[in-house]
């Protein structure tokens, strides 16, 4: 199916896809696990213990409005330290 939409795309022929096993549960090999550990010692870390969820919510969104909390460099940096953790 993917070959099929590179071909379609015409694009087969510049893009090489490589799979590699990774166990079940495998933090360390996950990108979403290193963003969720930055925007918990971003913002949840410092909200105060009584918070609700609702404030939690509100706060996480609010910080979505006006931050990224990676540039696409951080992000590929990221995703080159997950790829050599495979090797």
């Amino acid at each position: 199916m993917l070959n099929k939409l590179l071909s379609i795309f015409e694009i087969a022929d510049k893009i090489t896809v490589e799979f590699i096993y990774t166990p079940s549960y495998s933090p360390k090999l996950n990108l979403a696990e290193y963003l969720i550990h930055l925007l918990r010692l971003r913002l949840l870390h410092h909200m105060p213990i009584n918070s609700t969820i609702d404030s939690i919510t509100e706060k996480i969104e609010n910080f979505f409005e006006n931050n990224q909390l990676q540039t696409p460099e951080q992000i590929h940096n990221t995703i080159q330290h997950i790829y050599g953790l495979t090797g």
